[in-house]
């Protein structure tokens, strides 16, 4: 039986939160998402899991930490889990080519999102991730990475503000979203704009290198995001579950390459 045929989860290991899906018709499917400090996660998961047919393989995309990764691994463990594949960041798979000189330093989320993106993006594309941190990838027109880099998200800046100035000292309502309260809608506006011009300055670097690159994005506050760019007039589109999607598109064409050699 081929991966295609038989039961395949797909798992997100991210900085914030755990995403699990089965793989249908090289889909993610039936997803869903868990914060790592809920109360009694391991617990939460193994039923959440319960409810699916037994896989044959497993899937695992890691960027947390060891000892949340490894409550993921116990679960697995204790409902008899087939073959799980942990994987790592290659120099190419699924017709994306990383371009970093050690390609195991790319992070394996980046990597899967580029994937993703490209398996539905026509000519060069730009990918970004706005979650923990905010991620801009430029991939060009036959899937190699271009350029990459990294920043914090609005939400990392604004505990950054929290953390390092007396603004709320001064002022208890300044870091409370939604606020009527004008130091609290400068401090939004500013982090989301700042995190906005560096999306928009990135595509237009692309486009300028590559062509024209639409722009991805995926995360937590992608939504967001898209909501804040789309005040300027620049156009994005959003991709749910892009890790999930990419592991889909590795999964699929780790199988066709298997069957084509064993034919």
């Amino acid at each position: 039986m081929s991966a295609l045929q038989e039961e395949t989860w797909l798992f997100d290991l991210g900085n914030s939160r755990a995403k699990a899906a089965r793989l249908v018709h090289r889909e993610p499917a039936e997803v869903f998402a868990l914060d790592w400090e809920s109360e009694d996660f391991a617990a939460s998961l193994r039923s959440g899991l319960q409810r699916w047919p037994q896989p044959q393989r497993v899937w695992v995309a890691a960027v947390a930490s060891p000892a949340r990764v490894r409550q993921v691994h116990e679960v697995l463990a204790s409902i008899g889990a087939g073959r799980i594949d942990w994987v790592r960041t290659p120099r190419r798979a699924g017709g994306i080519t990383n371009s970093y000189a050690k390609p195991e330093r790319l992070g394996i989320d980046r990597f899967l999102a580029m994937l993703a993106t490209h398996a539905r993006a026509a000519g060069a594309c730009v990918v970004a991730g706005c979650g923990t941190a905010l991620t801009l990838d430029a991939v060009d027109a036959v899937g190699t990475h271009a350029e990459g880099m990294i920043a914090l998200s609005p939400a990392r800046m604004l505990q950054a503000l929290q953390a390092g100035t007396a603004i709320a000292d001064a002022n208890p309502e300044a870091f409370t979203a939604g606020a009527d309260d004008d130091t609290a809608k400068g401090l939004q506006a500013g982090c989301w704009a700042s995190a906005g011009a560096l999306v928009e300055w990135f595509a237009a670097r692309a486009h300028a290198r590559l062509g024209a690159a639409r722009v991805w994005l995926h995360g937590g506050w992608a939504v967001q995001l898209a909501d804040w760019l789309a005040r300027d007039g620049c156009r994005v589109e959003v991709l749910d579950h892009a890790v999930l999607r990419g592991l889909a598109v590795w999964a699929a064409s780790a199988d066709l390459e298997s069957m084509a050699r064993d034919r």
